[in-house]
């Protein structure tokens, strides 16, 4: 018989809040040792966890290595509350041994209801959010109306957030094994996300629809575009002083607006012709008319032409009313999300520092697609704040960080792509040539970066693309050309 639907929502919430309960338990008594020696258990140790479960769960612990599977039919009201009994035991013995081993079976016996869970939250085109253009409103701010906040709803009282986990196909097992001990690395279906790690970051988690990457789907490689768009910035800087702090901000050329907007569409449709599922434009080169200018042209194209834009748009960010932002949209004019800068530039010039004068956010968006993991846009200064992005990336697994830039070099970048690397997570970073300083030249000698993981039989030539600039960047003219193309993917 088939459960309504507020039942199976009601008992799978029990089971996620039990999780998070044993989660909190073991993290709050956590030391970085017990971690280590719980992955050195004797086989005497791991019999009589076995032993305990199995007499006390109609859980299998494993079998040839896979779980026995859970589905909503046997989440009754008898197996919760013999499940709950069951823990508040192993809590009360302070075996946490069996905890975590318990966990981990729970883990690999959601894996159905988690697949579930993830085919539902993932948005469609009638659940898009932010479609209000932001030029015509004061209110910055993106709606919350779609993405998800946690499995569990005890996360204030637990300290705990589930997520549900997509695969990487070029993140290792083991990742983050010898760099980081945390509960999840024993998990393969779930996320575990502690609060205090995340107290000052408001994080929003979309899952991309099956089928939103095709050509990746198919063959495991995800093809992304970049390009530093032109030399020519059309924009002035503006410097103030307000109770005795320096700031700057930016003030658009509005006649210019319809040029850059129209050299954008090219770039969107070039890439298409050329297979890219995703295209990534620089920091500061937008217009305060170009996300609504390139969402109407989009959407005016027949289904079959739609189908040869890149899946995934990340437009030139935008210094406007306080705020540096990028406007994310599929190759149908819907508006995924809006990712705000956070960490502010400061310019040094001869009369002092001046700091970026934007309001800042504490959102972060995090994509979610099967074999791509999660990604997220980092703009420039983001990504440069090293313990900011480092926390982000390890907090939520990132697998792929994309990094639109407005820089006057490359150095300070490359530095930072490396720890990414140690941790599984590519990185796709892409320049301005318009920010480029004269007489600073050697600092562009790169415009775009591509850092992969690469397996253990690569060489460091296959983990690094360098994108190299036109000869026209060091000579004022600037052609429009340059796009570059490459691939993370499979190892």
């Amino acid at each position: 018989m088939v459960k309504p639907e507020q039942e199976v929502r009601a008992a799978r919430q029990d089971l996620y809040n039990l999780i998070a309960e044993l989660c909190s338990f073991i993290t709050k008594k956590d030391s970085d040792n017990y971690l280590v020696s719980y992955s050195c258990l004797s086989e005497e140790e791991e019999l009589r966890i076995e032993e305990r479960i199995e007499k006390n769960t109609p859980l299998a612990v494993s079998s040839g290595g896979a779980f026995v599977v859970i589905r909503d039919t046997d989440l009754t009201e008898e197996f919760l509350k013999n499940l709950r009994l069951f823990s508040t035991a192993l809590v009360l013995d302070d075996d946490r041994n069996c905890i975590m081993k318990l966990l981990q079976t729970l883990d690999g016996a959601l894996y159905l209801i988690l697949q579930d869970e993830m085919e539902r939250m993932s948005i469609h085109p009638g659940h898009m959010t932010g479609n209000a253009d932001p030029a015509d409103s004061d209110d910055m701010a993106i709606p919350a109306d779609s993405g998800l906040d946690a499995l569990n709803t005890n996360e204030d009282e637990m300290g705990i957030r589930l997520i549900p986990r997509c695969q990487c196909v070029w993140a290792r097992k083991s990742r983050q094994y010898f760099s980081e001990r945390r509960l999840d690395i024993y998990l393969k279906y779930l996320i575990v996300v502690e609060k205090r790690r995340t107290s000052d970051i408001r994080d929003r988690h979309i899952f991309l629809p099956d089928g939103f990457f095709k050509s990746f789907d198919e063959k495991k490689e995800l093809v992304i575009a970049t390009t530093p768009l032109t030399l020519q910035s059309d924009f002035s800087i503006h410097f103030h002083r307000h109770q005795n702090i320096q700031s700057f901000t930016l003030d658009y050329n509005r006649p210019a607006a319809a040029a850059v907007n129209h050299l954008v569409w090219e770039k969107i449709t070039e890439a298409g012709e050329k297979g890219a599922e995703m295209i990534v434009f620089p920091e500061m080169m937008g217009t305060e008319t170009m996300e609504a200018a390139i969402r109407e042209k989009l959407r005016k194209l027949p289904a079959k032409e739609q189908e040869k834009i890149p899946a995934m748009i990340i437009l030139p960010s935008l210094f406007v009313r306080g705020h540096n932002f990028t406007s994310i949209i599929d190759r149908r004019g819907n508006l995924l999300a809006r990712q705000y800068k956070q960490n502010p530039y400061v310019m040094r010039c001869r009369h002092g520092n001046y700091m970026e004068g934007i309001e800042g956010s504490d959102e972060v968006v995090i994509f979610h697609y099967p074999g791509i993991g999660r990604f997220a846009v980092m703009i420039c200064k983001d990504f440069l704040t090293t313990r900011y992005m480092e926390r982000i990336m390890r907090s939520f697994k990132l697998t792929l960080i994309i990094v639109p830039a407005y820089s006057t070099g490359a150095y300070d970048f490359q530095t930072s792509f490396e720890t990414c690397a140690h941790d599984y997570c590519n990185v796709v970073w892409i320049n301005s040539c318009a920010a480029l300083i004269p007489g600073k030249e050697k600092n562009f000698r790169y415009i775009g970066y591509t850092r992969r993981r690469i397996s253990r039989y690569q060489t460091q030539e296959d983990a690094c693309h360098e994108m190299t600039p036109c000869v026209g960047l060091f000579s004022g003219k600037c052609r429009h050309d340059c796009l570059y193309l490459d691939t993370v993917g499979k190892v």
